[in-house]
């Protein structure tokens, strides 16, 4: 895009050339410095410098240079030095998409220091041909480009939102998807303990401030050790992943399952309002446990849990409320485990 605007601001001069206006070398000399530093920096960027720089130290330096360019044109020929001036502008304006605001305003103010001591030197002799009407036809066409650069800066602005709107869809994608990596038991695909606690905190909240009962269950694979040590760890992974399957299938849309720690497991129930109602419901994930054809994985074996209830009670806190579940999973152990125990 850089090259085709020098090119045809060395075309609209060559047109003043043919008439006499201008200089006959000037739109060569013009066109050949515009292709010249846009070859230059297109072998820097490949080099790899503008990534050694950074972008916007790069993108200044290409806008100063052209800038400096147009300049120095328009001390050579001012006769069309209004119209340079107002190609440069659009130069600014086109490279302020991407940079900084404190480069902006440094490239602004130099453009403008140069500027100004340009026209009080040489403003006498700035201008735009119009004496005739291939001048005025001329200088009318160079101006409407002009203004068609400034609406290819708005294609470039919209392109740059465009882009930025994708990267902005990617990188919360990947938010999200970090996000539910750190609530998530990798093994397993259950929820994680901090996640879990989360959950109960804002249940425990929920309830204090004059909402439903909720229960709380702890479960835990019997004699997990034993299934490592006799089958390997490999096949303990896969116990622990079918574990995890057969009860999420049978738990009620509003619960929550999540991995607790090695092979305990934790349960949140949800408007449950009493220790029944919860062992009922820990008493079926019990004997969907008991009754999965484990032998499926390794002949001979077979896989139960015991668990342990508890429901909220009012001025209780989480910390509480988990020992008690943690104290009844203790008694269902020592009750002889694969066993539902309360408290």
């Amino acid at each position: 895009m850089v090259l085709s605007f020098y090119l045809v601001d060395a075309l609209f001069m060559a047109g003043y050339a043919a008439h006499g206006s201008l200089p006959a070398l000037a739109p060569v000399l013009y066109g050949a410095a515009g292709c010249g530093l846009t070859a230059l920096f297109a072998v820097a960027m490949r080099m790899g410098l503008h990534r050694r720089m950074g972008g916007a130290h790069f993108t200044t330096v290409q806008l100063l240079t052209a800038c400096i360019l147009m300049l120095i044109t328009a001390a050579m020929v001012p006769q069309i030095g209004m119209l340079l001036l107002l190609t440069m502008m659009v130069a600014v304006a086109t490279a302020a998409l991407q940079l900084p605001l404190r480069h902006v305003l440094a490239v602004s103010g130099l453009v403008a220091a140069l500027s100004l001591a340009l026209l009080m030197v040489n403003g006498h002799r700035f201008g735009m041909p119009l004496d005739d009407g291939w001048s005025r036809l001329l200088s009318g066409l160079w101006f409407a480009v002009v203004l068609g650069k400034i609406a290819a800066i708005n294609l470039i602005g919209v392109a740059m939102r465009k882009a930025l709107s994708a990267s902005n869809a990617r990188l919360a994608l990947a938010l999200t998807q970090v996000r539910e990596l750190s609530e998530r038991d990798e093994l397993t695909g259950l929820k994680n303990r901090r996640s879990i606690l989360a959950l109960l905190t804002e249940e425990r909240a929920r309830f204090a401030r004059g909402g439903r009962a909720f229960g709380l269950a702890l479960l835990d694979i019997d004699h997990f050790k034993r299934v490592n040590d006799r089958f390997g760890h490999a096949l303990g992974d896969e116990v622990l992943r079918v574990f995890a399957k057969i009860v999420a299938g049978n738990l009620r849309g509003t619960d929550h399952f999540a991995r607790y720690g090695g092979e305990e497991f934790l349960l949140l129930l949800p408007n449950t309002p009493d220790a029944h109602a919860a062992v009922l419901a820990a008493e079926r994930l019990r004997r969907a446990v008991d009754e999965h054809p484990w032998t499926d994985l390794a002949a001979d074996l077979r896989v139960t849990c015991s668990i342990g209830v508890t429901v909220s009670h009012t001025g209780e806190g989480v910390a509480e409320m988990l020992e008690r579940a943690d104290a009844s999973l203790y008694r269902a152990k020592s009750a002889g485990r694969n066993v539902v125990c309360t408290k």
